[in-house]
């Protein structure tokens, strides 16, 4: 199978995934309010952040305000808004979480969106995301959902010392112990309704090969919800600081 076919069959397959479980959800969280001022009277909010020559980002700071520290990478045709303000509590007492839009709109007003697959790019978009927050992209946890997890284990094999913890959620394909040999730890995420022998297969090869892994599970989600998101969430940052191995020298 050529390369662009088998890009082609990738594409279907996330669209199809997308499509099917959760768009309402998706299209529902696209619409919720974004806060833009990083100090309301509130003790955690997500906040825009805006990136030279490029669409704004949108983060959630770490105590005390602090800069983001980790990345997330939303799912095809999503918002991926939604999904951050699920789990923002837990990702801002674990040092702040950061994410980019895809670069290539799927509707008319450009709200869903999903990423293109030049990694390099990509990169690129994600080093001028952290350092317009004023912090910068080294030794970070990445978070990919669907897409993202696709996305997210590919950017790890390319450049591990930047992206070395993982949390993949609904991944389309299964996460390769091979592409991921580098990564200091990893933690596999599925909802209970999604097909979740892939992330637990992939746990279990993580495991096999050296690399500390583990597998969570989100209670009655289907492929693009997210269930019980802060307690879950807040477990997977909790096993990566106590498990993940220490940073390569």
């Amino acid at each position: 199978m050529g390369k662009t076919l088998r890009r082609l069959v990738l594409l279907a397959g996330l669209a199809a995934a997308a499509a099917g479980c959760g768009r309402d959800e998706q299209a529902l969280a696209a619409i919720r309010p974004i806060a833009t001022q990083k100090r309301l009277a509130l003790p955690v909010e997500v906040y825009d952040v805006n990136i030279p020559d490029d669409l704004s980002g949108f983060a959630v700071p770490g105590p005390d305000g602090a800069n983001p520290k980790m990345l997330f990478l939303h799912g095809m045709c999503s918002a991926g808004v939604g999904d951050v303000q699920a789990f923002q509590f837990a990702a801002s007492e674990h040092g702040g979480i950061l994410a980019v839009r895809g670069d290539i709109p799927c509707d008319e007003a450009g709200t869903l969106r999903r990423h293109s697959f030049n990694l390099d790019k990509l990169d690129a978009r994600v080093r001028a995301a952290f350092e317009a927050s004023g912090g910068a992209a080294a030794d970070l946890v990445l978070v990919g959902h669907s897409q993202g997890a696709f996305l997210g284990e590919r950017l790890a094999e390319q450049w591990p010392a930047r992206y070395s913890r993982l949390i993949l959620i609904g991944a389309p394909t299964e996460p390769s112990a091979a592409r991921l040999r580098h990564v200091r730890g990893a933690v596999m995420v599925s909802g209970e309704l999604d097909v979740t022998a892939r992330m637990q297969q992939a746990a279990a090869e993580l495991q096999a090969a050296g690399i500390p892994s583990t597998y969570l599970e989100m209670p009655g989600a289907r492929h693009g919800q997210m269930g019980d998101a802060e307690r879950v969430f807040g477990e997977a940052f909790a096993w990566l600081e106590a498990n993940a191995l220490p940073p390569r020298p």
